[in-house]
């Protein structure tokens, strides 16, 4: 990843690379240098092998954000350019990896690698608050710090792209790195290349496997894995034999498309196609009304689960080195000492489902077998985790109502406590490993509303068939957003709900939450202290149900708003078919229920909820045109409540004037619930002033008192 230096406006640091000296020694060099004849000083600090070969910067900009200076950080630098590393077949760590053993080897009998790699930190570490804060991108997207301070984040160039600079301001060292293999390359976004693994005799692998495809807006070509992913291409000899086939909604009969109708080509328009082993075109188009699936030949599987090592080898070289050559270190003022003592890990969406995926298949020690991070927050994740240590994996497909429903990655177990599934016979919990390891991080499970609807989150927190409520592990807590859908405004915009019945649910934030929890997470793995209880729906309480029967859930009537009770289902599948096919064996999927608002009664109510100006879901239900009474992607709903009385007619929920009388009441209200949560050490103080002070400037038609 190389950036013009004319597009940087602080002083550009010539590109360096890091390289191993002799084994265990490390030392900078320029590259025009290379690797082959440095070595390091006799009396540089050596570290263990951690996997990682060399480091390469590209773009070294400090200070950054034209010398900005964060609360008490200071000031901020850049680094930004490639990690290199090599993996051993047969060290125990790495085994489990599928089809390391079938990919290329160098002299040494190491698999090699290379990622993106990404870091904004203090150009004095010691005044940093010594903790690394890993973002796993998504789709090699750096989201994650959005989550917590806004701004835009994929090539930060400005103050404003860190938003209110909340985790520069708090001191983080943040660290982003490429670990999805297939992630095209364009808009920065974090890249990995790892090898393709082939037969003993070299020849390639190939197998036939299946895909699906649903669309926004009518089109005539899309690429087998869709926008912002390379696809296995298929193979030329056997395209006559693929088969697409179409189905009006997720579970109706799939009915077979003349194989002469599409070809293996890009296409904008009927009649101008080009020839691609890794796209489809149908001449007289692709409709939004229907879901699409694919059989065909693949060659070429890429090593996938490699991203999981790649991330720990980092990391662990990252918080554990002591020489200048440690990029994160380098420049404190106290030479030979790591000012990095504690490191986080955070995941939305796939990268949280890479997070519990991380954990589970035993990640998390490192190869001297210490943790690689001491906290992990997977959020939005449900009980998935990711189709990613597979042969011709795809991380970023997942299920949902019916896009990808079919696909791998979330299977039993599903929560942090080891749990016996009474279909499956298996007895397993997410900690398994790291518990036998005594690596497992101190872990905040984050979910929104739309997990419980989509995600199936209930698993996290209840046995296989929903019938009792689990006791979380001492390291582990779980806070369910309610009334959230999946991804706050900031990140989805504010057309989420574009193909969906109802306006998206965009108001609902629950950024402020978050913070206020990485607060807690970090003097939770800092000091030990114990952060705020757990806030989710339970059983034993009543507020964890059934999506049916409606009076069960307790959603109102509200006049022009449907309510069918539909999930994202969970089914053993069978993948041995092609296309995948569901099994007679489902799990259950239990949602919230709501007060007479229809906003959710159990887990972590923000202000929003508690002093609400409409109902907020986590669901969302399609409109006529795109599979019309199917689950809306992720997106929840926003239903306004009617000003007067007079205005609501056969509304059954109270109009504002009715519940606020005036905007001073209003303001009371959304002041003694940021009191509330305040207390509990879900908001801070700062954000509670915030939302408090915003309430009083918002108009809301009624009198001020």
């Amino acid at each position: 990843m190389s950036i013009p230096s004319e597009r940087l406006g602080s002083r550009i640091q010539p590109p360096v690379v890091l390289c191993p000296g002799l084994a265990l020694a490390i030392a900078w060099v320029v590259v025009s240098a290379g690797c082959g004849g440095a070595a390091a000083p006799d009396s540089m600090p050596t570290t263990a092998t951690t996997g990682v070969t060399r480091i390469q910067i590209d773009r070294h900009e400090s200070p950054a954000f034209d010398g900005h200076e964060f609360g008490e950080t200071g000031a901020y630098e850049i680094l930004a350019g490639r990690v290199f590393g090599a993996l051993d077949p047969s060290d125990p760590l790495n085994t489990g990896i599928v089809n390391l053993d079938r990919a290329p080897r160098n002299d040494d009998g190491m698999v090699e690698y290379s990622t993106d790699v990404f870091i904004l930190k203090p150009v004095d570490p010691s005044r940093g608050n010594g903790t690394l804060f890993y973002d796993v991108p998504n789709r090699g997207n750096k989201l994650g710090v959005r989550l917590f301070q806004g701004g835009a984040t994929n090539d930060p160039q400005a103050v404003a792209d860190m938003g209110n600079a909340f985790m520069l301001n708090a001191g983080y060292t943040i660290v982003w790195s490429g670990w999805q293999g297939n992630v095209e390359p364009g808009n920065n976004r974090m890249t990995a290349e790892f090898p393709v693994a082939t037969r003993p005799n070299g020849d390639p692998i190939r197998r036939w496997i299946t895909t699906e495809f649903t669309f926004n807006a009518p089109t005539h070509s899309i690429g087998l894995e869709g926008a912002g992913s390379i696809a296995y291409p298929a193979v030329a000899e056997s395209m006559p034999d693929a088969r697409l086939y179409q189905r009006s909604h997720t579970h109706a009969e799939r009915e077979l498309v003349p194989r002469d109708s599409w070809s293996f080509a890009t296409c904008d328009r009927p009649g101008a196609s080009v020839a691609s082993p890794r796209a489809i075109c149908r001449p007289e188009g692709f409709s939004p009304n229907a879901i699409y699936d694919l059989v065909y030949e693949a060659e070429d599987p890429i090593v996938m689960g490699m991203g999981f090592a790649a991330i720990r080898d980092l990391v662990s070289f990252l918080r554990h080195d002591v020489s200048d050559a440690n990029p994160v270190t380098s420049g404190a003022r106290a030479p030979g000492v790591n000012t990095i003592r504690w490191a986080i890990m955070f995941g939305t969406s796939q990268s949280g489902r890479f997070v519990r995926d991380f954990i589970y298949q035993g990640f998390n020690e490192d190869p001297a077998h210490r943790p690689v991070f001491d906290g992990a927050i997977p959020q939005v994740a449900g009980s998935r985790r990711t189709f990613t240590n597979a042969e011709f994996a795809m991380p970023g497909r997942f299920s949902m109502y019916v896009q990808n429903h079919f696909a791998p990655g979330d299977g039993f177990p599903f929560s942090y406590t080891t749990t016996t599934d009474p279909i499956t016979g298996r007895t397993d919990g997410l900690l398994e490993r790291c518990q036998t390891s005594e690596t497992c991080p101190h872990i905040m499970h984050w979910d929104s509303a739309s997990e419980a609807w989509a995600g199936r989150s209930s698993l996290v927190v209840t046995d296989p068939l929903g019938t009792v409520d689990l006791t979380l592990p001492d390291n582990v807590r779980v806070y369910q957003f309610a009334g959230a859908q999946h991804l706050d405004a900031s990140i989805y915009g504010p057309d989420t709900g574009a193909n969906c019945q109802q306006p998206a649910n965009n108001p609902n934030s629950f950024l402020e939450l978050q913070r206020a929890l990485l607060v807690a997470m970090q003097a939770w793995v800092s000091t030990g202290a114990e952060p705020p209880s757990s806030q989710y729906p339970t059983l034993a309480d009543g507020t964890l149900v059934p999506p049916l029967p409606r009076d069960r859930v307790g959603f109102p009537e509200i006049p022009g708003v449907q309510f069918t009770g539909v999930v994202n289902e969970l089914t053993i599948n069978d993948h041995s078919s092609l296309p995948w096919e569901h099994t007679d064996d489902v799990y259950p999927a239990l949602v919230p229920t709501v007060d007479p608002d229809g906003n959710d009664i159990g887990g972590l109510r923000s202000v929003m909820t508690q002093a609400p100006l409409g109902t907020h879901t986590g669901w969302n239900l399609r409109r006529a045109g795109f599979i019309e009474g199917e689950g809306c992607y992720l997106a929840g709903m926003f239903l306004p409540f009617a000003t007067t009385k007079a205005d609501r007619s056969s509304d059954p929920r109270l109009s504002l004037e009715e519940r606020y009388g005036s905007q001073s009441r209003y303001v009371d209200a959304v002041r003694s619930a940021a009191e509330e949560l305040q207390g509990g050490g879900y908001l801070l103080e700062a954000d509670a002033k915030r939302l408090v002070h915003a309430a009083g400037e918002r108009d809301l038609g009624l009198p001020q008192s």
